[in-house]
């Protein structure tokens, strides 16, 4: 079959991963440098997060150009290793007590504004429903509504957090209902791979996701996503709890 989209979508998701991670790496690099670490040690630990990043990309190229992600055949499949992996780390390090302090300096509205890379992978996904390689049910004209929360993630970041407002229960109720519009696609796609417990039956399978560098997809992307959530879910949550400690102690004092 002739493609016309396909190659656009191959070349978006290889720049908008690398996108994503210099975003990381420069998000990362500001928050050490607001710990008050010297020079140096920022640097350090911003080569470290660089090294992570860049590392688990190369990993999943690696498996994805082996052919390795793309055997479905098991229960569960092969490919189940690229999505729980980066679930597992992301769950150790939002709990994780040395990573209190970071969170706290990242702020809200950035782990919003960066939502907005959800947009051009909705796009990418409809490309290749065009040329026949991704089922419909992936993309915005089937079940997949994901590029919601993209296009109104700069508009509640600025309407929650813009010009020094604090509005943190419509902030937790967007990235709520971005966290349950994500899922919703994760699952359909699994569902739609051709898993002995699909149920998506039309075709094309959805095996695209286990191709290089589709792959990213699944592997980071999703995980940045998701991440972004749980990080924001973290840091409210510390933020309430110091605040009910500086009342208990005001209270004490007095």
């Amino acid at each position: 079959m002739e493609t016309t989209y396909f190659p656009f979508a191959q070349a978006g998701f290889i720049v908008l991963t690398a996108l994503c991670v210099l975003l990381l790496l420069w998000g990362s690099h500001k928050t050490f440098t607001s710990l008050g670490f010297t020079a140096s040690r920022v640097n350090k630990k911003t080569a470290i997060v660089g090294a992570v990043l860049i590392g688990w990309l190369a990993i999943v190229s690696m498996l994805a150009l082996a052919g390795i992600t793309r055997d479905f055949s098991g229960t569960p499949p092969k490919f189940f290793i690229i999505i729980l992996i980066p679930l597992v780390a992301i769950l150790v390090l939002t709990f994780h007590p040395k990573f209190r302090e970071f969170i706290k300096h990242v702020p809200f509205s950035w782990l919003m504004y960066i939502q907005v890379f959800r947009i051009p992978v909705e796009i990418f996904l409809w490309w290749q429903f065009l040329d026949g390689l991704t089922p419909v049910q992936m993309t915005f004209e089937g079940r997949n509504l994901d590029v919601l929360t993209g296009i109104t993630a700069p508009i509640f970041a600025w309407i929650c957090y813009g010009q020094g407002r604090k509005l943190h229960k419509l902030a937790l109720a967007w990235n709520i209902a971005g966290l349950v519009l994500l899922l919703n696609i994760v699952i359909t796609a699994i569902l739609s791979a051709p898993v002995p417990f699909r149920v998506f039956m039309n075709e094309p399978a959805n095996t695209l996701i286990a191709e290089f560098p589709i792959v990213f997809l699944p592997a980071f992307l999703v995980p940045l996503a998701y991440s972004m959530h749980f990080f924001f879910f973290r840091k409210l949550y510390l933020q309430q709890l110091r605040g009910s400690n500086n009342v208990t102690m005001s209270a004490t004092t007095l």
